[in-house]
């Protein structure tokens, strides 16, 4: 009797685990850790159908999550919200469990075009001179909670692009020439103790900063530039010492192309491209090329969630293998029909087969990732996914059990 108990137990297992290889990922204890690199069928599937979610009828440049909600900034002036337009200039929040809009609506008079969260203030920058009625050229922080604009303010000579915060500090990218009148090319950071700029940090670049992130010790700097602080070899990707903003010469990539995103996970570097059509390229932390995966346009936007590398842009297509070098065109031109939004294995640079299918002339701006909550927010120009209209805002999460609708 046991024995047979044992045995339909047993059966039932592999029936269900054959319709869900989430679940058999949890029952085998195969699934990966966050920040670990991971290979294709490792981690559970995200569905390629968008939750219900707002819209918006301006582009969505820029995301942050904070805790269950995900603030979006760009050149929108309402929200669509059950076909309805509701008021939100250039600044939004959404819960990121439901996919309401929420009542927190700061008002600023210029696209905002990079955001980041620290303690209880969102840090905005871009193309605006006025934030909450309050001058804030180029630079503000909003409270989260009322949306009331602090006391930060500083006047950037050019515009800024990109915002990441790390080691106590505020750092600012972008395209400008100085801060308060003093000479700041392209980099910048502020002290987040009382909002000063500091002037004990020393990175600069003689060209534009499209992409900021940090990670232990080290401040990533990607873009358009052929040199950080001077030094030769620092071409468009390079990392600085978080602590001083001087070059950390441990980290030695070659980048061929243009850097306009990035992010960390565990020991890798990935980076979207530009190039001839575009790239994700993954790197060692000494800088060495990990692997290369070619696109037919820029990748504007990358992150990673659950051992996956999410990279979007205005690609239309996607080389399946990658690449053998960080020049060279798709092995044996395996191009494969992935409009705007794409998925690569972190460890082999593999294309991953999830495809929600989205739509727009420049596609995806950003992407960001919640692992609390395994769920993946996108925006953009697109106005749909699959069938699926979603006005330049989407969200896409984990399937509870298992995926039954394919991507291909």
């Amino acid at each position: 009797m046991a024995f047979a108990a044992l045995a339909r137990q047993k059966a039932h297992i592999v029936a269900v685990m054959s319709h869900s290889p989430w679940l058999a990922t949890l029952l085998t204890g195969a699934l990966v850790l966050p920040g670990a690199p991971a290979h294709a069928g490792t981690v559970p599937p995200i569905s390629v159908a968008p939750d219900h979610t707002v819209g918006f009828d301006g582009l969505v440049y820029t995301s942050v999550h904070v805790g269950d909600t995900v603030y979006l900034g760009g050149s929108f002036t309402h929200a669509i919200v059950d076909g309805k337009a509701v008021t939100r200039k250039r600044l939004a929040a959404v819960d990121s469990r439901t996919g309401r809009l929420l009542p927190w609506a700061p008002v600023l008079d210029g696209t905002v075009t990079g955001v980041a969260g620290s303690g209880s203030s969102l840090y905005v920058t871009g193309k605006f001179r006025n934030a909450g009625g309050q001058p804030r050229r180029g630079l503000a922080a909003i409270d989260l909670r009322t949306g009331d604009v602090g006391g930060l303010k500083h006047t950037v000579d050019g515009r800024g692009q990109t915002l990441t915060v790390a080691g106590g500090r505020l750092f600012l990218g972008g395209e400008f020439s100085a801060v308060d009148g003093r000479p700041a090319r392209n980099l910048a950071a502020f002290k987040l103790s009382d909002g000063s700029l500091d002037t004990g940090f020393a990175g600069d670049t003689d060209g534009k900063v499209w992409a900021l992130t940090a990670s232990g010790s080290r401040l990533y700097v990607g873009g358009a530039f052929k040199q950080i602080n001077g030094v030769a070899g620092t071409a468009r990707l390079a990392a600085l010492k978080l602590a001083d903003g001087k070059v950390d010469t441990g980290f030695k990539p070659s980048t061929p192309y243009t850097s306009f995103a990035l992010t960390v996970a565990g020991d890798r570097v990935f980076a979207g491209l530009a190039g001839v059509g575009g790239r994700v390229q993954a790197y060692r932390p000494d800088g060495g090329l990990a692997w290369s995966s070619v696109t037919d346009g820029d990748v504007q936007a990358i992150t990673f969630l659950n051992g996956t590398v999410y990279g979007g842009g205005h690609f239309t297509v996607a080389c399946t293998k990658p690449s053998a070098t960080a020049t060279s065109w798709c092995p044996g031109k395996t191009l494969r029909p992935q409009p705007k939004i794409a998925a690569w294995d972190p460890a082999t640079g593999v294309l991953r087969d999830w495809n929600p299918r989205s739509n727009g002339r420049w596609g995806v701006l950003t992407l960001k990732s919640n692992p609390a909550l395994g769920t993946l927010t996108v925006g953009g120009d697109f106005t749909a996914f699959g069938g699926a209209d979603r006005p330049r805002f989407a969200q896409f999460r984990a399937c509870r059990y298992g995926c039954t609708r394919r991507s291909g």
